[in-house]
């Protein structure tokens, strides 16, 4: 919050705006406190001169008149006149008597005689309304603008979601926004990059598809034509090519949507056991081969997992152990939550940070010193699922680890 836009904007337009009042108070108040000085002098002045006629004989018609002239206002409301009831002075028997009164932010002059009294005074609120009424344009300006900017990075929120769903994986998005700004331009080539970025998915999908069709196709023929071979060692030899290449393909497009992140995860639990067995199928391994090539568990665990895609990452990292191993058996030990494969190797010559990278080779080394697109489909397999691939070497074993893919929790031991 303390990063938004909005916020920094709002903070922004509170302080103008309480700046502006407290200049506008402080302004108002100067002006009033001003006139009240100039008034009072001024009252000074004119209550020295009736003492002068009351001195010479002046009587309260001349003073009246002198008043007059002075385009002093006689004040006749009722309700003003109650509060200055106060301010006569009692039992006056003859003569005039003047003073001047300060009250509620103006000046008044009394005049009072036996018989009667009046209060003149003059009203400088015209002055002071347009004083508030520019006051008031100023805070009507500041305002306007507030809502107009707002208006304005409001469909930055609604951007934003559209942006983060697409970042998701949802394609159908439109992010027009019509406004002639910065931002509306932004919204429109964000706009028009989603549509080529989709028109591009299309594309390469119907690229795929065709050529995963043009392939299956030949594979489909070579495989009923195995199946006629009299030769049954011949046979099954070519049926299993057949069908490793129909599993390659198959593996090609799950590449492929976890690449293009539309793959849709399905995590549930599954025994390792029957992950394993997913993975030697996929491997096109009998169970007399298992045995020979591998120690597995002796208990079972459980995985939360989805089936489909930790199957194509445990199938890759054995399907190395078995390639690039030295001697022995590749051991699937679980150690904790983490699932483990072993097998006697050198150490690999890069860091698993440089060899999850695509189509990694090393040009200079053999066949055997690369692992191709292995690892990257691992990494990219386990990233999509929120798991971590970690290597080390020791006791001339490669240790590729799993990490916290085992449900502890749940440990099912066999009778």
């Amino acid at each position: 919050m303390i990063n938004s836009i909005f916020v920094k904007i709002i903070i922004l337009f509170v302080i103008a705006i309480v700046g502006l009042g407290a200049f506008s108070y402080y302004f108002v108040h100067k002006e009033i406190e001003k006139e009240m000085q100039v008034n009072q002098l001024k009252y000074t002045q004119f209550l020295a001169t009736i003492h002068q006629l009351v001195r010479f004989g002046g009587d309260v018609d001349l003073i009246e008149k002198y008043l007059d002239e002075l385009d002093l206002e006689i004040i006749k409301d009722s309700k003003i006149l109650e509060d200055f009831q106060m301010y006569l002075t009692p039992y006056l028997d003859n003569g005039v008597l003047a003073k001047i009164i300060k009250k509620k932010n103006n000046v008044y002059l009394l005049v009072q005689t036996p018989g009667e009294w009046k209060l003149y005074g003059e009203f400088h609120m015209n002055k002071l309304f347009n004083y508030y009424i520019l006051i008031f344009v100023a805070f009507f300006i500041v305002v306007f603008l507030f809502v107009l900017v707002i208006r304005s990075i409001l469909p930055l929120k609604t951007l934003r979601k559209e942006i983060r769903k697409f970042a998701n994986g949802q394609m159908d998005i439109s992010c027009k926004i019509y406004q002639n700004n910065e931002i509306g331009e932004l919204a429109r080539e964000f706009d028009n990059a989603v549509q080529k970025i989709n028109a591009l998915n299309e594309s390469r999908h119907l690229f795929l598809r065709a050529i995963m069709h043009e392939l299956k196709t030949p594979i489909t023929k070579g495989r009923i034509t195995a199946e006629m071979i009299d030769n049954a060692m011949y046979k099954e030899r070519l049926c299993s090519v057949f069908e490793r290449l129909n599993l390659l393909i198959n593996e090609f497009a799950k590449i492929e949507e976890l690449s293009s992140r539309n793959y849709c995860l399905n995590k549930q639990d599954y025994q390792l056991s029957e992950i394993l067995n997913q993975v030697f199928t996929m491997l096109l391994l009998d169970k007399g081969q298992v045995e020979e090539l591998f120690v597995l568990p002796k208990g079972d665990f459980i995985l939360y997992v989805d089936l489909e895609i930790i199957a194509l990452a445990i199938k890759n990292l054995i399907d190395n152990a078995l390639k690039y191993k030295s001697k022995g058996k590749v051991e699937v030990i679980v150690e904790g939550r983490d699932l483990i494969i072993k097998n006697y190797a050198p150490p690999l010559p890069y860091s698993l940070k440089d060899l999850s990278k695509p189509f990694f080779k090393d040009k200079e080394s053999d066949q055997r010193g690369g692992l191709g697109l292995g690892i990257y489909i691992i990494q990219s397999v386990l990233d999509t699922q929120g798991l971590e691939l970690e290597y080390f070497h020791w006791n001339n074993k490669n240790n590729f680890i799993i990490k916290s893919v085992v449900s502890q929790e749940i440990v099912l031991k066999r009778k």
